[in-house]
């Protein structure tokens, strides 16, 4: 399966240099990490709970954490440029994996627990780009969304008592189908910068889980609905242009070290 897809993605770019290698019509591809560092904290849930040592802890938000959570990005675009080279278009395929996070204390604060959701999507992004001639450097500012579908849902724990962390893979009913996120970004040469709005939470809100009572509760109704991501990468177009600006690049470094 694997091989398979190798070859199939060789075969595809292989194509895409051949017929679109234009400087309106290209292929680009991007590569990068995804950065979670403003994550909103969810509202008190009253059945967060940690057992320790056969004892059991109500848990409350600690508003003021700060986590970072990381994750990483592939994107496989079509450009479509205007020839006035200030406008274009761009339509792709992308997988990430990323994670929000929530610190959770006790009362006393003698336990603290780091909790991380993490989710796996396959997304079809698409924006607008504006820039003064564009093309050549590749210095432009982008604009649009990406509809995001959620694949599967793991979950970390570390409790500070401990060095140890849990990883849980999670039930896919915890997941919310899909969601939408507005993106802005910048692109200079190789190197891209990109803020995603996600609008609804990849947590399901409607799931229901049943506790030792026999009661029941909806634990995702608390997170946050919305939330940022930042992400930092490099953009490849798949043309002449990167061959052009590699050998540009390469010849200066040579010259530094002479």
């Amino acid at each position: 399966m694997k091989k398979s897809i190798i070859i199939g993605f060789i075969f595809i770019t292989s194509y895409s240099y051949a017929q679109f290698n234009s400087e309106f019509d290209y292929f680009t591809l991007k590569l990068g990490a995804i950065h979670g560092i403003l994550d909103a904290q969810p509202e008190h849930y009253a059945n967060k709970m940690i057992e320790i040592k056969g004892l059991q802890y109500q848990l409350f938000p600690d508003s003021n954490s700060f986590s970072y959570v990381p994750g990483f990005y592939g994107t496989f675009l079509f450009n479509h440029d205007l020839q006035n080279d200030n406008v274009g278009l761009s339509i792709g395929l992308e997988y990430k994996m990323y994670g929000i996070s929530a610190k959770y204390s006790t009362f006393d604060d003698r336990y603290k627990l780091l909790e991380s959701h993490y989710v796996s999507q396959v997304s079809v992004p698409f924006y607008i780009k504006y820039g003064k001639d564009f093309y050549e450097p590749q210095k432009y500012v982008y604009i649009g969304g990406t509809y995001n579908y959620n694949l599967s849902l793991t979950k970390t724990e570390k409790l500070n008592s401990t060095e140890d962390t849990k990883t849980i893979k999670l039930s896919k009913d915890m997941l919310s189908k899909s969601n939408f996120a507005v993106i802005l970004g910048f692109n200079y040469m190789f190197f891209n910068l990109q803020a995603d709005y996600v609008m609804g939470n990849f947590l399901s809100r409607n799931f229901e889980e049943t506790y030792d009572d026999g009661s029941t509760g909806r634990p995702f109704e608390v997170q946050p609905r919305n939330y940022l991501i930042i992400r930092t990468g490099f953009t490849f177009p798949i043309n002449s242009w990167t061959s052009r600006k590699w050998y540009v690049i390469e010849t200066q470094i040579r010259r530094i070290l002479k």
